[in-house]
């Protein structure tokens, strides 16, 4: 690993070469624990919002299962709106990993970068 903070690749990269590219190199892991964790914050406040303001309504219809459903699908969401995209759109140029940057079309490029 180089100073700079980024592996050597192969001018033929592996499966190897492209996981960590797309693991370790690209902000994929990351992105996707942000993305996970700020849902999570917003459905565990919503769960104490419920719990406090309709304390009857909670105590009728809440479920364990509810809130672990809850805090499962933000990070599914993670998974799918970022985490995916990378693993198809990241190359390995000349040694260098270059993360989401090879989209299949010139539209789907335009509307990643107005996002």
């Amino acid at each position: 690993m180089e100073i700079a903070g980024m592996f050597e690749y192969q001018d033929d990269p592996g499966p190897a070469d492209m996981a960590l590219c797309i693991l370790i190199d690209s902000p994929s892991l990351s992105v996707m624990g942000l993305n996970g964790g700020t849902a999570c914050v917003v459905i565990i406040t919503l769960d104490h919002y419920w719990k406090v303001v309709h304390p009857i309504h909670h105590r009728k219809n809440y479920r364990p299962w509810m809130l672990r459903v809850g805090l499962f699908l933000p990070w599914l969401n993670g998974l799918a709106s970022h985490f995916l995209p990378a693993v198809g759109t990241t190359r390995i140029v000349n040694g260098i990993c270059v993360p989401v940057s090879f989209w299949p079309s010139e539209i789907m490029d335009k509307v990643c970068q107005s996002v």
